[in-house]
């Protein structure tokens, strides 16, 4: 994959060209965005720029650097990862300063890739710290985070800050489109639920069990209506077999209110997501009154706010059965 591969992200893109196209190469970079964003497949490319020997704007892939990196072992590249822990430790940032200070292999520069860097302890950025102020010419640190907030105001004082950009639902579905051949319908429906992150999209697009839980909660909202309070209780174990995906469990349902409202103010199919199930939606549109529709993205809202802060899980989601 190269730059013109890429979806989206123009503005970043350019950027990252001009750099590679001038040399004038900074000691630290920050690629920061949601997870499933790309930050790691454009910091990818950029490096491969920087380390390329054909001194163009962006990679050849053909040069023996380029080929090195593409097949992971390239020399003067060096990643660091939480290896299966909670946070990037000291230790691991002190092993990355001792080989920091050697000089590179066969590169004019060597690059070490520091991913998840949020997850860095306090210790682990401060020891990276000297580095950041007094850096060996020849070296790069890319850092990638999926939030600002976790690193210390004196390691972001210090990178170039690039910030990776939501896409539009259009982009998200041309995404999903390149890997998945799949009705438009379909497509759009992902790229709806994917909250402009084309890793979510793609993860949605190819899980079955995405499918099963979306046809299970269809299932639930189909008969809200006619339930009583006892019978939506029993809707408990729904939402405690998928404890797990409750964030994907309530955008099913989001999505399928906002649907029913469209369709209710329009009369028309045009901006539906859930076209495939335009028929029931009709249905169920003679079921529900706008406020109705609106009180329960409302609670569905509030109800992800609270599981986000912890609240108690079973508890929340009674609640929120009642209250649809």
């Amino acid at each position: 994959m190269n730059f013109p591969d890429i979806v989206g992200q123009s503005v970043l893109i350019e950027r990252l060209k001009r750099i590679i196209q001038s040399q004038r190469i900074g000691h630290a970079y920050l690629f920061v965005g949601p997870e499933g964003i790309g930050k790691k497949t454009v910091s990818n490319i950029f490096v491969r720029g920087l380390l390329c020997r054909s001194q163009g704007h962006r990679p050849c892939d053909l040069c023996r650097s380029c080929r090195q990196f593409n097949s992971g072992n390239h020399p003067d590249v060096y990643r660091i990862t939480r290896e299966n822990k909670q946070s990037i430790g000291v230790d691991q940032i002190r092993s990355m300063l001792e080989s920091i200070q050697l000089k590179p292999y066969e590169s004019a520069r060597k690059v070490f890739i520091i991913e998840e860097a949020h997850t860095m302890t306090v210790q682990a950025q401060n020891a990276l710290l000297k580095t950041l102020e007094e850096p060996p010419g020849f070296s790069v640190l890319i850092l990638l985070a999926e939030k600002p907030q976790g690193l210390l105001p004196t390691v972001l004082s210090r990178c170039q800050l690039f910030r990776m950009q939501r896409l539009t639902k259009g982009e998200v579905c041309s995404v999903i489109s390149r890997h998945f051949a799949l009705p438009e319908d379909k497509a759009m429906l992902f790229a709806s639920l994917s909250d402009g992150i084309p890793g979510k999209g793609l993860q949605l697009a190819g899980s079955k069990e995405f499918n099963d839980i979306r046809d299970e909660v269809l299932s639930f909202l189909e008969k809200i209506p006619g339930l009583s309070d006892t019978d939506r209780m029993g809707y408990r174990e729904l939402f405690m077999k998928y404890k797990d995906k409750i964030d994907v469990i309530m955008d099913v349902m989001v999505l399928w209110f906002r649907d029913i409202v469209a369709y209710k103010e329009i009369r028309s199919h045009n901006f539906i997501v859930n076209i495939d199930k335009f028929s029931l939606l009709k249905e169920q549109s003679s079921l529900f009154t706008i406020k109705r529709l609106m009180n329960a993205i409302e609670k569905i809202e509030e109800g992800r706010r609270m599981l986000r802060g912890n609240a108690n899980y079973q508890i929340t989601i009674e609640n929120l059965l009642l209250s649809l």
